[in-house]
């Protein structure tokens, strides 16, 4: 790469400060308190019934105080003498497998141990009906024979679908239960038709299924759980909506917009289903996610550990490293985008050798009119975005917001003889 380091090396990088941006932290301090109260309601309480089996949705997202969450809501089906059943929900995650599925949730820290209830996993599904417009709707077979079940999942904007219903209740319903058939008819069409094949397929669920009620999980910008909402099975699909548009209003964000170049440090499944946000950075794998996001240039140095040789979503950013292109294996990658039919997701950009020249390719291809001015901010994951880095060029918009503290003097960024960073968050 000698040529292209002759290119690259006048290529200032500027002196950064480190920021703290400040988002609602409303959480719930006491879990168990709030599911006991939620079992008392008058719409829940006499859902559940002595000697039944009652099943636990529990998904492949590592949501905040999952295990908890679930042990507390076993131990109320216990209390009114009926017995619960964990249903790993992930349509055709943990390697399209019942072992992989239960191996996941345990990995999560729902294990049998812990939340009292046996793990009962399957593939297998029952075809509950057709819908007005043809779709088959699928169901798991395990949850089928159980007495009654409780979807549980946290609602969230989705990393592609974009409608009132993203991810969330219904979500879990027809992919979650809905296993790897499941996820073949709602991908068919591709994620921008699958909003209202989602609806229709939920809907049809609801009413033909043994769903007694919904648990929805609202988190704040801090990854806590910020709300807890029971829902009875026939108000989900008008609840789920509104529920929707409160999460969306407590997403982790930029505090400031126009940025040049956005370094990330570790992309991963881990960290969302696109390997980085789509709502954070304004780019999915099916297209523009926000169009009020202005981010020209993205610049990825790493996966995370979790996400280890599976670097989808790398395709969003525009400059990479060699670090993650020897790492690669596409098989993970490859199903991923095949599944799903995104595959623009496992794109691989222009891989440099080392973070210092993907930054200042970044740089370069940013065509920025006034170099000493560019917006640079440099994040660990698009989960993380309480504490940050941003270049001179933003600090006027940073000190001029109310929101964002400084919380260190302007200083280079420190690499080793190699070109990467000494020191990553």
């Amino acid at each position: 790469m000698d040529a292209i380091k002759s290119m690259l090396d006048g290529i200032e990088i500027p002196k950064f400060v480190r920021i703290r941006q400040q988002f609602d932290n409303t959480k719930i301090e006491n879990i168990k308190e709030v599911i006991d109260a939620k079992f008392c309601q008058d719409n829940i309480k006499d859902t559940i019934k002595e000697g039944q089996s009652i099943g636990i949705t529990v998904g492949s997202r590592g949501l905040a105080n999952l295990r908890d969450i679930v042990k507390y809501v076993c131990d109320n089906i216990k209390e009114k003498g009926a017995t619960p059943v964990i249903i790993p929900s992930m349509g055709s995650h943990g390697n399209a497998n019942a072992e992989g599925q239960a191996t996941f949730i345990r990995g999560l820290g729902v294990t049998e141990e812990y939340v009292g209830a046996e793990i009962k996993a399957g593939m297998e599904v029952v075809q509950l009906g057709t819908t007005d417009t043809g779709l088959p709707v699928y169901y798991d077979k395990i949850a089928s024979e159980l007495d009654g079940v409780i979807v549980l999942g946290r609602i969230k904007a989705h990393t592609d679908l974009e409608g009132d219903i993203e991810s969330g209740l219904h979500k879990m319903i027809t992919i979650g239960l809905g296993n790897h058939m499941g996820a073949q008819v709602m991908h068919a069409m591709g994620l921008d038709k699958a909003v209202p094949r989602l609806k229709s397929i939920a809907r049809y669920a609801l009413k033909h299924s043994n769903i007694i009620f919904g648990i929805g999980l609202l988190e704040n910008a801090y990854d806590e759980t910020s709300q807890i909402e029971f829902v009875p099975t026939d108000e989900i699909e008008y609840a789920e909506p509104d529920l929707l548009k409160k999460s969306k209003e407590n997403l982790p964000r930029f505090l400031f917009n126009d940025i040049d170049v956005l370094i990330v440090d570790e992309l991963g499944k881990n960290i969302s289903g696109d390997g980085m946000d789509p709502n954070v950075i304004g780019r999915g794998v099916i297209g523009t996610k926000n169009k009020d996001i202005r981010i020209n240039k993205i610049v990825t140095l790493d996966t995370t550990k979790e996400a280890g040789s599976n670097a989808y979503g790398v395709g969003l950013s525009d400059v990479t490293t060699m670090r993650i292109f020897n790492k690669l294996k596409t098989e993970a990658m490859y199903t991923n985008a095949i599944t799903a039919i995104s595959i623009n997701g496992a794109r691989i950009p222009i891989a440099m050798d080392s973070d210092k020249l993907a930054i200042q390719l970044g740089i370069r291809s940013a065509c920025c009119d006034n170099p000493s001015k560019i917006r640079i901010a440099r994040i660990k994951d698009t989960l993380s975005l309480k504490e940050l880095y941003v270049s001179e060029g933003l600090l006027e918009d940073v000190k001029s917001n109310d929101n964002i503290e400084v919380i260190s003097e302007l200083k280079d960024f420190k690499f080793d003889t190699d070109g990467n960073f000494v020191n990553k968050y």
